[in-house]
């Protein structure tokens, strides 16, 4: 960190409170880095069921039982943004389990934290394909669209995020799908900017509608992608 860039930190005051929750993730995990690497960020409050085991004075940890009861951390709140990147695979669990996670979870959390802050964003991971009418016979699909329903419906401050196939940052442990899909999203980014998005990208986007808000509730992969360019982005926060 730069001289210019603590001192714009200081300018800053508190800096921007985060409260993140997935962070063992892949995109939560980026977000995590990027948002203490950023001297703007004040401080970042994991929800968690566990320790992450990382030592920063701008990270607080909040370990949670039921991530459907606020309750017992509700006066650990208050926050400028919520990041939410918290999910599960349809194939991993069962359609309850799914439903629960993909859902309930979200909604509670969104429903605890407005009412403390009405004025905070709530930056919500959806998935390319989600599908607001609810019609789908695809379970992800279909739950993804109505939980950005029943988020936009607690507040305008409710965004959704769609990516598409994400590209793991450079280092990170890539799964035999992953290895896979690579070569087939070498192809097709060539063709369109809805195929795939970097992972650091996609984590750039959130922390930024997390800053200052933007006027699309919903941002599909080619936006997400094409954030970083002034037709897409407006100021930092």
């Amino acid at each position: 960190m730069t001289a210019d860039e603590r001192n714009a930190g200081q300018r800053h005051g508190r800096g921007m409170r985060i409260i993140l929750t997935g962070a063992t993730g892949l995109v939560g995990g980026e977000v995590l880095r990027q948002a203490l690497a950023d001297p703007r960020v004040g401080q970042v409050t994991v929800l968690t069921r566990r320790t992450l085991g990382i030592r920063d004075p701008r990270l607080r940890e909040l370990i949670l039982a039921d991530f459907l009861d606020y309750a017992p951390v509700g006066d650990a709140l208050d926050a400028d943004a919520c990041i939410w990147c918290l999910g599960v695979s349809q194939t991993a669990v069962g359609p309850q389990d799914y439903l629960r996670i993909t859902l309930d979870y979200p909604v509670a959390a969104a429903q605890a934290l407005f009412a403390r802050n009405p004025g905070m964003r709530f930056c919500f991971v959806s998935g390319a394909g989600a599908d607001p009418q609810e019609r789908t016979a695809v379970l992800y699909r279909r739950i993804k669209g109505r939980a950005e329903n029943r988020l936009r419906a607690i507040s305008p401050n409710a965004f959704s995020f769609r990516p598409a196939f994400i590209r793991p940052p450079a280092g990170r442990r890539r799964p035999l799908v992953v290895k896979l899909y690579t070569p087939l999203a070498d192809v097709m980014d060539r063709f369109t900017d809805g195929f795939s998005v970097e992972c650091a990208q996609l984590a750039r986007c959130l922390l930024d509608v997390a800053g200052h808000g933007t006027d699309q509730p919903m941002l599909d992969n080619r936006t997400i992608k094409n954030w970083a360019t002034p037709a897409f982005r407006s100021p930092h926060f």
